[in-house]
């Protein structure tokens, strides 16, 4: 698609104004200035009545401030008083029995920065494999709340929308940072995150990547930083008012207890959070910490990865605070090194990207990168899986996003790459079409076809061998072509793609590697075949194609049922127990597999052992197994005390 003239692409040349004067240390966007973790001059207090409104204005009368912003949704007030005075402040309303609690107003920041190129296709979409699922899903009648520096949703006094958020549909929109019902975006970050999910198709040649979805506007962050106080009302605002997922392109060092009562209640009320990991990456290696919100273990937490699946040098990564850590990485994009451009490319204001004075209706491509660039591609998958599967819980949906991850950096889980890139047609697939979407639809897949065979006798063509990767977690394959030696024989094989063909009695076998992880359809061989007779058909060609090895993230494994959720340890490469078996364990066996342990699941209570067969067991396997004993014996599993609890619907997955 061209763009059209009206339209402009702009080059980045400096940082914001506002990120140069609001970065901390752990958000910080590489070479953005150092700044404070608080807001200065600003005191969050917590009540112990149920009257906010009436003991807001004697508290701040009392330490000589004045009130700011009163969330009774929150039962909390901001006071504002002289910097240098909050210590004294908070010692003196902490002994006031009305008060339940008073903190520092903890900021974070948008987690982005623009770079000084741009590339006018979307490799982010492409990576994430965006094309193939939208064919399952759009992410109609889901809702996400954007928290960020607000939006270009609307023409109201200054602002100008969007010319390619036109055909967005916009919800309930609030700026939680003057409790008003505008959230006009004087930034720019937060139009550029709502781009990546919801930009029109056929505005000026990008696109977002759930256009179907409902967009909520809510603005928590000021030309200073996101203060803990807009976040935690921001989070109410956008729980209340139905929203599906919450997206916060956004972090910081300090988490508030406001902001984890907020989070905690957007669990309980079934409220997917995603994250942004945070831009400190290349200050932390050695001692890798997350930011917050995105260090909570029950938010999606997501690092950023450039165009090669690498993880960006500033992504940040490590553990929560409970077990587990990093869940996920997507597109985040880096500073333009391949002269093609190599940040990620939406709209919006084109001051935000160095180009003229500002101006809030005056737009253009801009391409930014960070770890804020990556949170909305998550956001938008567990939306389209939402779309799909509705009554889904934020702990399912985690599950099933890791799951469906692709495997990077070490094999398995590990605390740089998480779980792995989130991709989206694995979220929303029910391979095993079972009706239920869970851990077992991540098995990988391959298929394979062979160019059609029209000889005469004594004639030799050369046939092209094409293999289709569904599942890009594939790594090693294997294809063997059989034919009928009376009628056509194999005398030539020419491998492309790293592959090695063999040839024998009635059977040409190719084994390889795909090109790339996101490799897709690939012609690894072309196979010279000579004619007996004539040949007008290739029916004398049989072709199998076997996956022989795939990573798969090392993670704990949860299975749904109707009856709710039932935890399983991942079996790893083998089934738990010791079993004796003549022959390789998979789904097939499942009955004997309980015949053999008289019905019990106890073998499986626990992931240790190896099992004793002739044939190699690997993780798809088990989890068959395991998932043909959740369904059909499901009762057995209460005999394990490790997972007999986490049948209640409220069980939490192991991080």
């Amino acid at each position: 698609m061209s763009l059209p003239a009206v339209f402009r692409i702009i080059v980045p040349l400096v940082v914001l104004a506002a990120l140069a004067l609001a970065a901390p240390s752990t958000a910080a966007s590489p070479g953005a200035l150092e700044q404070p973790d608080y807001a200065a001059g600003e005191v969050i207090v917590r009540f112990s009545g149920e009257s906010p409104h009436a003991e807001s204005a004697r508290l701040a009368s009392r330490v000589g401030a004045r009130v700011e912003r009163v969330s009774a949704r929150g039962g909390f007030a901001t006071l504002s008083l002289p910097s240098g005075q909050e210590v004294e402040a908070i010692e003196r309303l902490r002994a006031d029995p009305a008060v339940e609690s008073a903190e520092l107003n903890a900021l974070k920041q948008p987690s982005r920065v623009p770079v000084d190129e741009f590339f006018p296709l979307q490799w982010n979409m492409k990576m994430i494999g965006a094309p193939e699922a939208w064919s399952t899903s759009f992410a109609s009648g889901v809702t996400i709340a954007v928290l960020d520096t607000g939006i270009a949703y609307e023409n109201y006094k200054e602002f100008g929308r969007s010319p390619e958020l036109s055909q967005a549909k916009f919800v309930f929109p609030y700026d939680a940072t003057e409790d008003a019902l505008h959230a006009n975006d004087e930034d720019g970050h937060g139009t550029h995150v709502a781009g990546t999910l919801a930009q029109d198709w056929d505005a000026i040649g990008v696109a977002g990547l759930v256009p179907q979805a409902t967009i909520m506007p809510v603005r928590v962050c000021r030309p200073y930083g996101c203060s803990a106080d807009s976040v935690a009302a921001g989070v109410y605002w956008a729980v209340d008012h139905d929203a599906d997922v919450i997206n916060l392109s956004l972090g910081g060092s300090i988490v508030t207890e406001v902001e984890r009562e907020a989070f905690e209640y957007a669990e309980t009320a079934g409220v997917v959070v995603v994250a942004a990991a945070g831009n400190g990456g290349s200050d932390l290696i050695g001692d890798p910490q997350l930011d917050f919100p995105a260090r909570i273990e029950t938010i999606i937490s997501v690092g950023a990865l450039d165009r090669s699946m690498d993880r960006a040098g500033y992504s940040s990564y490590g553990e929560h605070e409970g077990e587990g850590g990093l869940h996920l990485m997507a597109p985040g994009g880096i500073k333009d090194v391949s002269g093609n451009g190599d940040g990620i490319l939406q709209s919006t204001y084109a001051f935000s990207c160095g180009d003229g004075p500002e101006d809030f209706t005056e737009f253009a491509l801009c391409s930014y990168f960070g770890t804020s660039m990556a949170t909305p591609h998550v956001s938008g998958i567990a939306a389209m899986l939402l779309s799909v599967h509705p009554d889904l819980r934020p702990v399912q949906v985690r599950q099933v996003l890791r799951c469906a991850a692709i495997d990077l950096g070490d094999p398995g889980y590990d605390a740089e790459y998480g779980a792995g890139m989130s991709f989206a047609p694995a979220a929303v697939a029910d391979w095993d079409e079972d009706g239920i979407v869970d851990c077992l639809d991540a098995r990988p897949s391959l298929t394979a076809s062979i160019g059609r065979v029209d000889a005469r006798p004594g004639e030799t063509l050369s046939v092209p061998l094409d293999i289709g990767v569904w599942w890009p977690g594939v790594n090693v394959y294997e294809a063997r072509v059989s034919f009928n030696p009376d009628v056509i024989a194999a005398v030539g094989c020419t491998p492309r793609e790293q592959t090695v063909c063999a040839i024998g009695d009635g059977l040409v076998t190719v084994f390889g590697s795909p090109s790339s992880p996101l490799s897709g359809h690939f012609r690894p061989a072309y196979i010279d075949f000579e004619a007996s007779t004539t040949l007008n058909a290739f029916s004398s060609l049989h072709l199998a194609v076997t996956a022989l090895s795939a990573r798969v993230p090392d993670i704990g494994m949860q299975l749904f049922t109707e009856d709710g959720s039932v935890r399983i340890s991942d079996p790893g490469p083998t089934l738990a127990g010791d079993l004796n078996c003549d022959s390789k364990v998979g789904p097939g066996d499942a009955i004997d597999v309980l015949r053999a342990t008289s019905g019990s699941a106890s073998p499986f209570c626990v992931a240790q052992g190896d099992v004793n067969c002739s044939g190699d067991v690997d993780a798809f396997d088990a989890l068959a197994i395991v998932a043909y004993i959740a369904e059909v014996a499901q009762p057995s599993l209460t005999e394990c005390p490790e997972i007999g609890s986490s049948l209640a619907p409220e069980a939490e997955e192991p991080e």
